[in-house]
């Protein structure tokens, strides 16, 4: 298949396989290219890790957490504490974090919160919610939860909600970043760098679908799309 068609079904793909490129890179990956999950070595292998990881282990389990990554995701619990400490000045954020258990995942994730509440907009780590919806429905089709053309439709509402939160490809990525670093909450030198050369090698190389795909034009095939609960 052409993916770099512009048009049609191809162009949703793009989007799809953009939105969770950085997941791609993350399990060594190459973005898009899904000829090594087509043996049913690899299927079984990788449906064997939907169902340590996620609990899927049928269409109804797939659904179950496209409904959640939809609905609530790990952005629920971040915009939660963000608007707590939003209320707060300053040296009460800080008095406040520093009155939590230090060896606690709260504290870690309060931490992360405040190094990135004012550098995000208002969709907070949306992205990461979005990276894994059409990371899931793509390999949800790939493993025969779902069809291609179930994945494609499920993912539309998603690429518009992309477009409707964040200003560009620059902005997702710190958002995804950010959410990754929320959902770990172990966050280490070593990793946080691993995790931003992986954003940052889609950002600077010109040949990646980040800068083959303009962030602003509205997609034909989003319009008219129901309105995500992500945006």
């Amino acid at each position: 298949m052409n993916r770099d068609s512009q048009s049609g079904s191809n162009l949703t793909e793009l989007w799809s396989i953009s939105l969770c490129a950085v997941l791609y890179k993350m399990n060594g990956l190459d973005p898009g290219d899904d000829d090594e999950w087509e043996s049913a070595k690899n299927i079984e292998m990788h449906k064997q890790s939907f169902k340590r990881d996620w609990g899927i282990e049928s269409a109804e389990d797939l659904m179950r957490n496209l409904e959640w990554l939809a609905e609530e995701g790990h952005r629920e619990s971040f915009n939660q504490i963000r608007s707590f400490l939003s209320a707060l000045s300053e040296a009460e954020q800080t008095k406040y974090i520093e009155s939590i258990p230090k060896t606690t995942e709260g504290y870690r994730k309060h931490q992360i919160v405040k190094a990135y509440m004012n550098r995000l907009p208002a969709a907070g780590i949306a992205a990461w919610d979005l990276g894994r919806y059409a990371y899931l429905s793509r390999k949800g089709a790939v493993m025969g939860y779902i069809s291609q053309e179930q994945s494609l439709e499920l993912v539309k509402p998603i690429i518009a909600a992309a477009q409707q939160s964040y200003s560009g490809w620059r902005e997702y990525g710190t958002a995804y970043l950010a959410g990754r670093q929320f959902w770990w909450a172990q966050p280490t030198a070593a990793s946080a760098q691993k995790m931003t050369g992986y954003v940052r090698s889609l950002l600077l190389n010109a040949d990646s679908l980040w800068n083959r795909l303009e962030w602003d034009v509205p997609l034909e095939e989003t319009a008219g799309q129901p309105a995500s609960p992500l945006a």
